[in-house]
């Protein structure tokens, strides 16, 4: 009796003390590739096309960078600091100006009726590595369990899908590696436009890195919020 009578008093006691939720402090972030002026200026180029079929679509600009995604993961905010400077180690080490891409075709992932387009780059071993060095360097503060609140609110108000706090969640393994992905995202269509475009004959060129960069997501898996502060 005596000894229920502990456990009652202890779940009483516990039962006082507030749970703290496991993801008001987290963010979504997006260790990312900065492409050069040429590639930048052919993913606005697409965007234009993209915002002629869905004027509603994301026009691309300061709060949605044209990038190529290393990395997303959620992190604890008080872990930033530590983040920005494991992503500087990689890039002191790491010869970005060798780093030469190619753009190859166009892609789209469904969403009903419409599909989130991008240029797909050419995965190279090169790509790969830069890749690899950015998971070594950061993975110890990757956390499971992001929700809508570890990203940048969308200023339209359209609602998150859940798929994308998956997409986040298990960015590591199933987009890295073999499975990598290399794209730069160029906005929303309808799906039938986008099927049609897609086997259009692609006229691919070539271009480099302005640099490497941390932001928080935003809607779509967009980059909307710098949160480093290299140039």
């Amino acid at each position: 009796m005596a000894m229920l009578k502990k456990m009652l008093a202890m779940t009483a006691l516990l039962l006082t003390v507030p749970f703290a939720s496991a993801r008001d402090d987290l963010i979504a972030i997006d260790i990312l590739i900065q492409p050069d002026a040429k590639m930048v200026e052919a993913a606005k180029q697409w965007n234009g096309r993209m915002r002629e079929q869905s004027p509603e679509g994301f026009e691309l600009d300061a709060e949605h960078a044209p990038h190529i995604t290393l990395l997303q993961l959620y992190i604890a905010q008080t872990d930033l600091p530590k983040v920005v400077a494991a992503v500087d180690g990689v890039k002191s080490a790491f010869e970005l100006d060798r780093l030469q891409m190619a753009a190859i075709g166009l892609y789209h992932i469904a969403n009903g009726n419409i599909g989130l387009a991008g240029i797909v780059i050419q995965p190279t071993e090169r790509l790969r590595m830069l890749q690899r060095a950015m998971i070594d360097a950061t993975g110890q503060y990757s956390v499971k369990g992001g929700d809508a609140s570890a990203f940048v609110p969308d200023a339209t108000g359209a609602a998150f899908p859940p798929a994308l706090f998956e997409y986040v969640d298990t960015f590591v393994p199933k987009q890295t590696g073999d499975n990598y992905n290399p794209h730069v995202t160029i906005g929303v269509a309808p799906i039938d436009w986008l099927k049609e475009l897609e086997m259009q004959p692609f006229e691919g060129f070539s271009f480099g890195v302005k640099n490497i960069a941390i932001y928080q997501l935003g809607n779509y898996g967009t980059a909307s919020k710098r949160l480093d502060s290299a140039p």
